[in-house]
Order: C-alpha cells, then sequence, then structure tokens
C-alpha cells in the first residue's frame, strides 16, 4: 500500500509517495508559478487557487500511477494565511510568512507588530498571520464576504476533503502567532486584547487527524514544514541536531517538555512534545544573494550572464579553508530576525590580501553555518550535552558541499545527510501512515 505527502513551499511544491512494504520512495517537484507581482516591497502575496490546482494534479498524478493509496499527508510553508468565505473557497491571495507589512509604523513609532506583543504580552512579528490580519483589518483589506482565516496548507485539506470550514493544528496554529504552546489551543484573551474578531480563526484540531477522503483516499490535517521536515529526517530525536536549509535555514532539537529560550522559538511537535528552533530568516537565500552579485558583476563588466547552475557550479567548487585570522567576517542577517527586522548583514576583516570572490563564497557559508551555530549556543548545557548527532536536509545543504563542511566544521560533528530528497513532504507522509495506524 502506499501513501502521500505533499510540502508547499514558496518556490516549489514537493510531493512523495512511499509503498510501506518496500519502503521504496518516489518524489516529484513542480515550480510555485503562484507568485503576484506588488508595487510595494514589503509585501509578499501568491496566488492560493494556482497553488490548489498544482496540488490536486500532483494528487491525481499519484493516483494515475499508483492503486492502494491509504493516506494524504499535507504540510508547507508557515505562518502565512489567505482569507475563505462560508462555501470554503479563498477569497484573497495567499499572504506568505515572508510579508513585510507588519514592520510598517502603526503608531507611535510602533510598528503592527511591535504594537501587537506590547498590547498582548505575547511577542510576534512580521510575517504571523494573525499580525497580517491585524493589518488588514486596520487597513480595511480583509474581503467582506471572509468568514475565515487559515494558512494554505490548512486551505489545500479543506479543497481535497471536500469541506468548508478549515481546521488548524498546533503546529501550524503557533505559527500564526497568540497561541498557547503548553495548552494548544489558541490564547483568546491576547486575541480579544488586539481587537481581533475570534471568529475568524479557524478551529483547532490534533495533528495530522482525519478530515475527509479525496476520492475515498483519507486525507488528513495538515502540519508545519519545520516540525515535517525534521519528522522526515531525523531518526534519533533524542540526540539529533537537525539542520536544514532552503531559502531560510533553521536549527531544531527535541526536548519532551515545554520550555522557552530567548531568540529561539517552541515549536509543538506532532506526536508529543516541542522543538527548539532557531531561524534564520535569510538562510539559503544568502548564498544565492551572492550568486546574484557575482552575475550582475559579470554582466556590468562583459554584457554577458551565466546561468543560475553554472553560477552554483563554479561557486561550489572552490576548495573549502578551515578559520584563520585572515578571514572576512560575515554575518548573513541580511533580511533582519524577527525580533529584530532592521538588523542588517555585514563583512568585516577585510585587508588588502583577503578581498577576493573565494574568500566572500567561503565567508558566506560560514556565516551561514555561524549563525545556526550560534542557535545551538543559547541551549542549556543539560540539553546541548546530549547531542551528538547532526542531521542535515534541504537541498542548500545536499547542493552545496562548501556549506556542508563548514557546517561538520562549526559543529564540530560529522553530519549525516538525510537519504530522502523531500524530508518535509515525507515527513507529512509518516504522519499520515501514523493517525492511519499503519507503521514504517
Amino acid at each position: 500500500m502506499y501513501f502521500i505527502g505533499i510540502d508547499i513551499g514558496t518556490s516549489s511544491i514537493c510531493g512523495v509517495v512511499y509503498h510501506t512494504s518496500t519502503q521504496n520512495v518516489i518524489s516529484i517537484t513542480k515550480e510555485n508559478c503562484a507568485t503576484i507581482p506588488s508595487s510595494k516591497s514589503w509585501e509578499k502575496k501568491q496566488d492560493a487557487d494556482t497553488i490548489i490546482d498544482i496540488v490536486i494534479n500532483m494528487v491525481r498524478e499519484f493516483q494515475s500511477q499508483y492503486k492502494e493509496i491509504k493516506g494524504i499527508g499535507i504540510t508547507g510553508q508557515m505562518h502565512g494565511i489567505v482569507y475563505t468565505d462560508i462555501q470554503g473557497n479563498a477569497v484573497s491571495p495567499l499572504y506568505t510568512w515572508q510579508d513585510g507589512r507588519g514592520n510598517l509604523n502603526y503608531r507611535e513609532n510602533q510598528s503592527y507588530a511591535a504594537y501587537l506583543s506590547d498590547i498582548t504580552g505575547c511577542p510576534v512579528a512580521t510575517g504571523y498571520g494573525l499580525v497580517t490580519h491585524f493589518y488588514n483589518v486596520q487597513n480595511g483589506l480583509v474581503p467582506t464576504n471572509a468568514t475565515k482565516l487559515c494558512t494554505i496548507m490548512d486551505y489545500a485539506v479543506m479543497k481535497l476533503s471536500g469541506k468548508k470550514i478549515p481546521q488548524i493544528d498546533p503546529t501550524n496554529a503557533a505559527s500564526l502567532g497568540f497561541f498557547d504552546k503548553k495548552e494548544l489551543v489558541f490564547d483568546m484573551k491576547a486575541i480579544q486584547k488586539a481587537g481581533i474578531d475570534i471568529t475568524m480563526v479557524p478551529e483547532v484540531a490534533p495533528s495530522a487527524s482525519l478530515t475527509g477522503y479525496f476520492h475515498k483516499i483519507p486525507v488528513y490535517t495538515a502540519i508545519g514544514d519545520n516540525q515535517a521536515s525534521f519528522l522526515g529526517s531525523v531518526r534519533d530525536i533524542e540526540h539529533s541536531i537537525h539542520i536544514t536549509v532552503g531559502t531560510s535555514s533553521q536549527m531544531s532539537i527535541y526536548t519532551d517538555h515545554y520550555m522557552e529560550i530567548d531568540s529561539l522559538d517552541t515549536r509543538p511537535l506532532p506526536g508529543g512534545g516541542y522543538l527548539l528552533v532557531g531561524a534564520a530568516l535569510c538562510g539559503g537565500y544568502s548564498f544565492a544573494l551572492l550568486r546574484k552579485f557575482f552575475n550582475n558583476t559579470l554582466s556590468l563588466f562583459t554584457g554577458k550572464e551565466l546561468s543560475q547552475n553554472d553560477l552554483y557550479t563554479i561557486m561550489t567548487s572552490i576548495s573549502y579553508q578551515k578559520d584563520s585570522k585572515n578571514d572576512l567576517v560575515i554575518d548573513t542577517l541580511f533580511d533582519g530576525t524577527r525580533s529584530n527586522p532592521y538588523e542588517r548583514g555585514k563583512i568585516t576583516n577585510i585587508s588588502t590580501s583577503n578581498f577576493t570572490p573565494e574568500n566572500l563564497i567561503i565567508g558566506f557559508v560560514k556565516g551561514i553555518s555561524q549563525g545556526l551555530y550560534n542557535y545551538f549556543q543559547l541551549l542549556p548545557e543539560s540539553l546541548k550535552k546530549n547531542k551528538t548527532i547532526l542531521v542535515g536536509s534541504g537541498n542548500g545543504i545536499k547542493k552545496n558541499s562548501l556549506l556542508y563542511e563548514a557546517l561538520e566544521d562549526r559543529f564540530n560533528r560529522p553530519m549525516q545527510l538525510s537519504t530522502i530528497q523531500e524530508e518535509a513532504a515525507f515527513g507529512a507522509c509518516l504522519c499520515s501512515m501514523r493517525e492511519g495506524h499503519y507503521s514504517r
């Protein structure tokens, strides 16, 4: 028998089908071509129904090739929201996790996100769904026929299962903001303090619980992509440090009880326990930014450009160098942080001998690695001492041998790469198996 997992990413949509007997995993990837251009640099939107069309066609493609499909699990980009009407149809674009409206000035030189954090006592940041919603309410942008808001994954589950009202699991609910992570319910007092209509918030349901059927195939509630990637990559959750690098990057470790650590996010994990997560907004994108810089330089001086693949091949072909006093020191906070969106990256320790393209490349991968290691250093010693296994996932690591070496060097541990190509989709697949009472 087979199970399907779908991961709705920012730039691509991935699917896997898993055979429970042979343990074979087949994956397909489609471009997420749903981006809606905007004249506002801070506005990041995608067409929700374009995404759903890709998801449904992907499921149908699997259906045409594999029989005895017993379940569909969904995951994808967290934090963002789409509005739905009473019929369960999208009446707005998807406002993604990258949307910056929460950083705009609201009143008394406070941003929308800072104002909400102050009046509720709950720290929230731009890109969080309920921050986006608050901005939209204040600026008359909520569609008049909107009755609910939900993540794009919840909307996909609705359309696959034929439901009209969204449900959200704790992993995705926590990403919207104003969520009690101990009790695993929305903090209604905080939502009321923010002046948000609580009827707009979706009902919380257990992770990967049955919601309905797509052509007689069970469909389960969606889970967050960070948690899905962890479950799809890590075999020993008690002793592993999970590093994933895509557009953003995360350092995640498991704890069996709720705890709060400054600068780390505490996220519920399906099946129990929590992940402590350090999330960099500009992880793998930092390397893409350097590629773009090299291509722009080439175009300026020669009038020519190289393909993205050719440039990456050149950039990752140089030899990795261990730390030395003559290194460029690069901080890759080019998009700031959740807590300080105006913080920026920097290059220091420039000398007459080290300002070279090769050193820039090495400095960037070391900067990405250092940022993730800094999150690990925030953990209490009682947690750190048991985390002996370094697990890497995501194309930002798998396709960049320099970053792989830099992470091993910085964490001082050999790195095990996930054997699954699409870890988040596979993690969603595993959750659907568990809730369907099938073992891996």
